[in-house]
């Protein structure tokens, strides 16, 4: 075929395609692949050897296990892949149309994910975003970091779904700790089919431990050498008189909130702490 759907379901000519977005074909709005390598570009039905990263095998399970727990909940009105014309946004599962459930398999960067979700937002639709595919990991490292959420019950949390066990992850009471913002959680594991157990998890949280900075932990701040850090800790010796190493020797500090770049001991000495951007945080609705 010559013309194909583009995502805000607008008809367009494969000529005229850059390949920059996900095209779905006019009569099924199955999702179809740009071909290129022609002299006349066109689209094809896409198979499963070359599927789009978003609708891999592992991202079409995974849509239907969270439709079916979802079901479960006693909600009626499940949809999946509706396109929402006032946002030009599809949601991979949208709920009583006021709640979008992302499966989010493929890496996206962070502010991608932002423009997403303030979309949602200003459509006064709340949306939770569930990490697998290439995100699926027993641990939380830096590339989760921009899909943190927070409630009251969980503090800061991800929630992970792997489809090959069927399991759910819920890490929670996420925190930094130490002076090189060490990433901490806590993990609990639900079956899919029972969300309800899920949402009704109270862990008893403990944000407020205490940590030492160690020698070794001095001895990795006293050899970084780099022109904005030297700044930094020359300028500290100006004004304090001692050496950020110095003051730094035999304290205690409390474990940060996950939501910032610079290292804790920076803050601790004073340096203006700059924020992750972490779009789930921020929900500004119009």
């Amino acid at each position: 075929m010559y013309a194909a759907l583009n995502e805000k379901s607008q008809l367009i000519n494969a000529i005229e395609c850059d390949n920059q977005e996900e095209y779905f074909c006019p009569k099924c709005t199955l999702p179809v692949k740009l071909v290129s390598t022609t002299a006349t570009p066109f689209f094809r039905h896409e198979n499963q050897r070359d599927n789009d990263v978003n609708e891999r095998e592992i991202h079409k399970k995974g849509k239907a296990l969270l439709i079916e727990a979802i079901s479960k909940l006693g909600y009626s009105d499940v949809k999946t892949e509706v396109y929402l014309n006032k946002i030009s946004q599809r949601p991979d599962i949208l709920v009583a149309d006021k709640i979008a459930v992302e499966f989010q398999c493929a890496k996206i960067d962070a502010r991608k994910l932002a423009g997403r979700v303030t979309s949602y937002f200003r459509a006064g639709i709340d949306n939770y975003w569930i990490l697998g595919g290439d995100y699926l990991d027993d641990s939380i490292s830096k590339q989760h970091l921009k899909f943190i959420s927070y409630n009251v019950n969980w503090g800061f949390h991800i929630i992970m779904l792997d489809t090959e066990s069927e399991k759910i992850t819920l890490f929670y009471e996420i925190r930094f700790m130490g002076p090189f913002n060490k990433i901490c959680f806590r993990r609990k594991h639900f079956n899919y089919a029972n969300l309800q157990y899920l949402f009704q998890f109270r862990p008893q949280l403990n944000s407020n431990k205490l940590t030492d900075i160690t020698e070794y932990q001095i001895d990795r701040i006293r050899k970084i050498n780099n022109g904005k850090t030297n700044i930094f800790k020359l300028q500290f010796f100006q004004k304090n008189e001692i050496k950020v190493e110095d003051y730094l020797m035999g304290k205690k500090i409390a474990m940060l909130k996950p939501i910032y770049r610079t290292h804790h001991w920076l803050i601790e000495c004073g340096a203006v702490p700059k924020r992750l951007l972490q779009p789930l945080l921020d929900k500004k609705r119009s």
